[in-house]
């Protein structure tokens, strides 16, 4: 993916570029030009092949970029980020985080990729996102102690990332228990945290962030569920580095305030999103399945489900709604 992500760059103004021009550039043979391109098609990348002129790229590629990211965010979340990494291809941020402990602090810690090989999603599936279409964003965060509530950080995390989406024009977006954002009725965002606690001591967490922002059709097709981007929640399509201020903005500030207040200041607000709430689904748990219909979340973050003539709490699950897999 290196040699294709060079090719990439000669593409990301939108504009048409010969095969020629390319494979002069890049001191190599118009058929490795081409052996890119198809390459970057069959990750997802809509490249199109324009008679008589070459290459082109609709819409061109924004690239990752630690400048326009840095113009993007609050100057104190800055002084809160101790290093950005942003890779072209890796296996998975969350994992390059991951594999920092325990030689280095990862507090504060930015990872992120134009493309992972190995993107995870939560129970062990995976994490579809071609080149440009989306963030893959990981934070490194560390308590001192396991705060209060510490169960319903993934819903925390989803509502940083409404409000972080909402800031750069989108609406009507929803939180999916525990820990997706929908709109329209399709996952648009994904949110995965990988933890490394001790008892009673430190507790590490690596938070894993999966934002679709403008899909091709050719994308849509290739993940096995009912999926959207935050293009179809705007008016405009967004800049992806002003998306990352934003989400990096928002994130800082919930963690901070989770520390020492917990999920309840967020209770209210998550519910005000509740994509299940007094919709009827499946939960599907490791030695019964449950169905029922949604009443909300509990104070430390648990799923609250009406069936038998009673409401039950619960801590984790697959949800099943109509029409999902």
């Amino acid at each position: 993916m290196q040699k294709a992500f060079a090719v990439l760059e000669r593409l990301q103004d939108g504009r048409a570029h010969s095969g020629e021009d390319i494979a002069a550039d890049l001191g190599v043979s118009r058929a490795a030009v081409w052996n890119q391109i198809k390459r970057l098609q069959a990750e997802g990348v809509e490249v199109h092949a324009v008679s008589g002129k070459g290459y082109r790229l609709p819409g061109g590629y924004e690239f990752l970029d630690r400048e326009a990211i840095n113009a993007n965010l609050r100057q104190s979340t800055a002084t809160q980020l101790r290093e950005v990494h942003i890779d072209r291809v890796t296996d998975s941020t969350n994992q390059r985080l991951l594999d920092l402990i325990p030689d280095q602090n990862i507090h504060g810690v930015v990872w992120m990729a134009e493309h992972q090989t190995r993107g995870r999603g939560r129970r062990g599936g995976s994490w579809l996102a071609p080149p440009g279409s989306g963030l893959c964003l990981s934070l490194g965060w560390c308590f001192d102690s396991p705060p209060k509530s510490l169960s319903a950080l993934s819903l925390v995390v989803g509502v940083s990332i409404i409000r972080a989406l909402g800031a750069i024009g989108a609406s009507g977006l929803k939180l999916k228990w525990p820990n997706d954002i929908y709109h329209d009725e399709r996952k648009l965002a994904g949110i995965l945290i990988e933890m490394r606690a001790e008892i009673g001591g430190p507790c590490t967490i690596a938070i894993g962030v999966g934002i679709n922002l403008t899909l091709s059709p050719d994308a849509r097709n290739r993940i096995n569920e009912p999926v959207t981007d935050v293009s179809a929640a705007c008016v405009a399509s967004p800049s992806r580095n002003a998306v990352v201020g934003a989400v990096l903005d928002q994130l800082v500030d919930v963690l901070n305030n989770f520390k020492n207040s917990g999920f309840e200041p967020y209770r209210s607000e998550w519910q005000s999103y509740d994509l299940l709430r007094d919709r009827k689904f499946r939960l599907e748990g490791p030695d019964r399945i449950v169905e029922g219909i949604g009443r909300g979340v509990g104070p430390e973050g648990t799923l609250l489900i009406e069936h038998d003539g009673d409401v039950e709490a619960f801590m984790s699950g697959h949800i099943v709604m109509d029409g999902s897999p």
